[in-house]
């Protein structure tokens, strides 16, 4: 069925729905408002399809809905989950997609946008760590919620996962596309993103069955990277040439820098405030990136700590004494205020270290040579409109006269033409005996030739001789 707007399906109950305005077109399908439903969607999938596996994928996802109701707040309606909420139908009876609930995505922006603080305050989204652990913690809240339901992102990661700049409640999208249980059926999830893959899926992928353990893994990276400035849990310095560069190279290799006993492999980025941490935060970290993934915390664990760290009641996220825009964790050092310094001084040692540039218009002091002074030689980066001082020459060779410049110009390019054509005689004999009727034509093209190319250099070097002025 190619589906635009005002074609009219069925829901499940066979009621008439009439599709609106086209709002997106992604792989799998494409998304339509439905006049009749102003706060629902319908997702139809495109031709090609197999729409008998989504059918099935679709009815198990209504079975097992998370426990993700809507939040209001000031009378403002918050999607939490774009779950499926019927499957539609031709007028025929066959299954072509499904509905779920319309998701404000203006009012939203993804968690990528908000790990890089210089890109989250030209965007106006927040950049505190209150901020930060509130988002973490309402990410854990959400997948445990999934993970009860036996629901798996796998795809997890920040470009996937949107939130609402004003409330911080996590939007989730594109939910078909989630490893989901059925009744006596895994329908397992199709993508995965390797910055953000264990481990023990780096070479052979995610298998049914072992979805929450890749769901644990990309949850704790999200929340390292939120809580330490975007920072990847996998980045640092690494302490050998043969080590990889690549992150999912070193998440294989597990060089993870941060951890509390520290990693002979790799440093930390000097840039990373984990040292700012509080214990059990920095243990959740270990756990996490540990060799047994057994160990990883849980979405809800995770959730109950990061919601004591963003409950402002709880006092363990205080404001910077310094910088009143910082925050940190209560009874440890500021890392906002340390890496802030550290890049200060980068900056200025880089500054100090830049070529100096000559001022333009400023004059250059004359060279005092009775007082031993040193003229300085000229900058490599001059400013614009600033002339640098000539270099010495060699001594040059006494300048030509009009007339010999003329002479040269008219005889030059007789006698470059006769060079050129001493050798063809003897080159025009030697084919002619092989093609007699190529002599006559190569005579004709070689003395044209000659001509034309005569007069070219005559017409380039009578200008430039004649009017060149003497030095």
């Amino acid at each position: 069925m190619a589906a635009r707007e005002g074609t009219v399906i069925q829901d499940g109950r066979r009621a008439s729905l009439t599709l609106g305005r086209l709002i997106k077109s992604g792989g799998a399908g494409s998304v339509f408002l439905i006049r009749e439903r102003p706060l629902e969607v319908a997702k139809l999938y495109h031709p090609g399809v197999d729409t008998r596996v989504y059918e099935r994928k679709l009815r198990a996802m209504l079975e097992l809905s998370p426990d993700l109701p809507d939040v209001q707040e000031k009378g403002v309606r918050h999607v939490q989950i774009a779950w499926p909420t019927g499957l539609l139908q031709e007028r025929g009876g066959r299954f072509i997609g499904f509905s779920m609930p319309v998701l404000d995505i203006a009012a939203t922006s993804d968690l990528e946008h908000v790990l890089q603080e210089r890109q989250a305050r030209a965007e106006g989204l927040p950049t505190t760590l209150g901020a930060k652990a509130t988002l973490a913690a309402n990410l854990a809240v959400m997948l445990a919620a999934l993970h009860r339901r036996q629901h798996y992102v796998v795809d997890l990661k920040p470009l996937n996962v949107r939130f609402y700049r004003k409330s911080l409640f996590i939007a989730m999208l594109d939910c078909d596309g989630f490893s989901i249980q059925g009744e006596g059926e895994r329908f397992p999830a199709g993508q995965v993103t390797t910055d953000y893959l264990a481990p023990e899926f780096q070479l052979h992928g995610v298998k049914p069955g072992e979805e929450e353990a890749q769901d644990r893994f990309a949850l704790a990276v999200m929340v390292f990277q939120l809580l330490n400035a975007g920072l990847h849990p996998y980045s640092g310095r690494p302490q050998g040439a043969n080590l990889p560069s690549d992150l999912p190279g070193r998440i294989a290799s597990h060089l993870y820098a941060y951890a509390v006993s520290g990693n002979s492999h790799i440093l930390p980025s000097p840039v990373s405030g984990h040292q700012g941490f509080p214990a059990p935060l920095r243990g959740m970290f270990d756990r996490a990136f540990s060799q047994r993934p057994l160990q990883r915390p849980t979405a809800s664990e995770w959730g109950a700590l990061l919601q004591g760290y963003a409950r402002r009641s709880a006092g363990q996220l205080v404001k910077c004494g310094k910088d009143g825009t910082h925050q940190h964790f209560a009874g440890l050092p500021c890392a906002a205020c340390a890496r802030k310094s550290l890049l200060s001084k980068a900056e200025r040692a880089t500054r100090s270290h830049a070529p100096r540039r000559a001022n333009a218009g400023k004059k250059r002091p004359r060279a005092a040579a009775a007082h031993g002074a040193v003229t300085p030689a000229p900058l490599r980066n001059v400013a614009r409109g600033a002339a640098a001082p000539p270099a010495a020459q060699p001594a040059a060779a006494a300048p030509l006269g009009p007339g010999a410049r003329v002479l040269f110009a008219a005889v030059g390019p007789l006698l470059l033409g006769w060079v050129m054509g001493w050798g063809m005689p003897a080159y025009r004999a030697y084919h002619a005996a092989a093609d007699p009727g190529w002599r006559e034509a190569m005579a004709l093209g070689v003395q044209g030739g000659l001509l034309l190319l005569g007069a070219l250099l005559f017409v380039l070097f009578v200008p430039v001789l004649v009017t060149s002025k003497r030095p």
